[in-house]
């Protein structure tokens, strides 16, 4: 039986440009931000910043952190059997990313990165993400 909700973490890394970073995900299809599941008792801005060094080792600190929000967005996974939740719950952090920081994929949570411009996300297929990623631009003030 899958679990109700996983609590987790998302990250609006914005550049110089006003560009947001989006990848291709090979495990679950389309394009997404880069986020993750909260480890118990875990604070998101604790979790963004392992997430982040997991998933595209990159280092963080709280300096680089423009933004962090209590509004959180939601979606529901499809029911598949690779899913066991039935949704997710993000609470958002917005990055302001510099030409120091370095974006190294990891593991197989990435093949391709992109900068955006947050209009341009409907032009990119996020599957069942698309709603909550939208409403997550308009609350860090992209859309």
């Amino acid at each position: 039986m899958k679990q109700e909700i996983r609590k987790a973490v998302m990250a609006v890394i914005v550049n110089i440009e006003n560009k947001v970073l989006i990848g291709s995900s090979p495990r679950d299809g389309g394009f997404k931000f880069p986020q993750g599941g909260l480890d118990e008792n875990e604070h998101f801005i604790d979790g963004i910043i392992r997430e982040l060094k997991e998933e595209l080792d990159l280092d963080i600190t709280i300096d680089d952190i423009t933004q962090s929000y209590t509004e959180t967005v939601t979606y529901i996974y499809p029911n598949e059997d690779k899913y066991i939740f039935k949704s997710q719950e993000l609470n958002i952090v917005k990055v302001t990313f510099n030409d120091q920081m370095k974006l190294i994929p990891q593991d197989d949570e990435f093949e391709k990165l992109i900068w955006i411009n947050p209009s341009e996300l409907p032009n990119y297929n996020t599957y069942f993400r698309a709603k909550a990623y939208e409403k997550a631009l308009v609350i860090c003030g992209l859309l």
